[in-house]
Order: C-alpha cells, then structure tokens, then sequence
C-alpha cells in the first residue's frame, strides 16, 4: 500500500512513511529499501545514514538460515555504505563483499565498481590484469 502511494503523483510523504515502517515491522523488504533511499538521498525526510544503513541491512539480511535475500540494489547501497563510512565504520574489504553479492545478483554498477576495487586495491590486493579482464567483459554486454 506505501509503496503504491508513493507512486502517485500527490501522495501525503508523512503517511507513506509510517505505513513503510509499519510494513518493515512486519518484515517486507522492498519497504525497508525504499525507506533507506529516502534516508540515503534526503528525500521527504532528513538525510539520515546510520538510519539508512540500518535499514538496508533489513533490506538484504534475513531471519533464517539463508542468510541474504537477493536483493541487489540494497546490496550495492550497502557496499557504498561501507565504502564511503556512511551510517558505520568504513570497511573497505566490506563493500567489496557487498560489490560482489549485488553483482552477482545482476547489478551492472557492481561489476564496474569490483573493477575500480581491484584496480585500485580497494578491500583486496590489486590485481590490474583481472581489473581489464573484467572491463573488456562490461564493454562486451
């Protein structure tokens, strides 16, 4: 329904915002996202990163033993999180973790940015070779 809402060309911010917290409560993923783009961006709300961060782990981890929900744009949100030290502590070997799972789940971005982490050796021994392996791959898509 929140999310419906916020589809809409005039909607009321403030009641799409409680009825994605009250959607997160009750463990619906895609509103924890949409809640921490909003946080991330400043968007109806003020920005917010610990927040964001906060709920873009709700977003991607879940309860069981299954650990991650496949969710890629959380994912890659969450590696720039670390990467940048927004909402926690940067950990750079992190976002490259959290690069990895979203492009693994078909996020384009992370794969560029798995590149500019070997290139660079950012959260793992740079590795140039496998960095333009990868970059020739990207321009074959």
């Amino acid at each position: 329904m929140a999310l419906h809402l916020a589809e809409q060309k005039s909607y009321n911010h403030k009641d799409v915002i409680k009825l994605l917290e009250e959607s997160i409560i009750l463990g619906n993923k895609k509103a924890a996202y949409a809640l921490a783009s909003w946080y991330l961006n400043g968007y109806h709300v003020r920005k917010n990163y610990k927040k964001a961060f906060e709920l873009l782990q709700m977003a991607v981890i879940d309860g069981s033993e299954k650990g991650f929900v496949q969710y890629k744009d959380a994912l890659y949100d969450l590696a720039v999180c670390y990467e940048t030290g927004h909402g926690t502590p940067k950990d750079t070997q992190l976002a490259f973790f959290y690069y990895l799972k979203s492009a693994f789940n078909g996020d384009k971005q992370a794969i560029e940015e798995i590149s500019r982490c070997l290139y660079y050796g950012i959260g793992v021994s740079s590795d140039k070779g496998l960095s333009s392996m990868i970059d020739d791959y990207i321009e074959s898509l």
